[in-house]
């Protein structure tokens, strides 16, 4: 409802004295409404409380800032509650992924062995461990989770279909797609959009190293690295390659 059927009616007091009975309850009824919305946003945000008392917080706060003092002190008191590192967050992620996403690799270290496991799934996304040190080219930590987890960690999909070697393709990370791709990755998998880990990338030397690996896996008789440097270092030509490889192995 108009707070005024009077075009011309500019000189209302704001207190209210230029509305009428029925207006100036619409108004008070809208302000109520809109002051409910923001308490029930605020409640949203607070929804998750932490089941441990507050030590789960504490520890996936020290695996984000890389507090090595506070999540060994926090490890050890949580031992003594039904929980352990393995137990999600509101987002899903675990304290190890929050780990391999910041890049600390003391703090994954330490988790792994507190008994962390290292591809644990997060049920809202669906991304690993390995999908967060990949995406941010942490190789060290790649290192770690590759001897950690089983040998079906790379091939593991997020809810976007992205796998390990996507994200590290995307950031750019030559040193982690080699990593992934030595340990089994497939250079011609797709995700939901329709793209390759070289369809991702616009690093050349990257799409370069994945368009040989996928010339490897079609058995282009030993010329993969000619394949790969004859190829066109763009993202389309990378994924027509790897989609090629896909639809002679089927």
């Amino acid at each position: 409802m108009a707070l005024s059927d009077d075009p011309h009616a500019s000189d209302q007091e704001s207190d209210g004295e230029g509305l009428d009975e029925e207006q100036y309850q619409w108004l008070q009824e809208q302000l109520a409404h809109i002051g409910n919305l923001h308490i029930e946003g605020d409640e949203e945000e607070d929804e998750w409380a932490d089941p441990s008392g507050g030590l789960l917080v504490n520890i996936f706060a020290a695996c984000e800032e890389g507090s090595m003092d506070q999540l060994t002190t926090n490890i050890q008191e949580l031992k003594d509650t039904q929980y352990d590192v393995n137990t999600p967050g509101p987002d899903g992620d675990t304290a190890l992924h929050l780990a391999c996403l910041y890049g600390h690799q003391q703090c994954a270290e330490l988790l792994l062995q507190e008994g962390a496991k290292a591809d644990a799934v997060n049920p809202e996304d669906g991304t690993t461990p390995l999908h967060d040190a990949a995406a941010g080219g942490y190789a060290g930590i790649v290192q770690m989770l590759l001897e950690k987890s089983g040998p079906g960690s790379v091939s593991l999909q997020d809810s976007d279909g992205d796998t390990a070697l996507h994200n590290a393709a995307r950031g750019g990370h030559l040193a982690v797609v080699q990593q992934l791709l030595a340990a089994g990755a497939a250079p011609s998998v797709l995700n939901s959009s329709g793209k390759t880990p070289a369809g991702e990338s616009d690093n050349q030397e990257v799409v370069r190293a994945l368009v040989a690996a996928a010339a490897a896996a079609l058995g282009v008789g030993g010329t993969a690295p000619a394949a790969a440097a004859a190829a066109p270092a763009a993202a389309p030509a990378a994924d027509t390659a790897a989609c090629g490889a896909s639809m002679d192995a089927q």
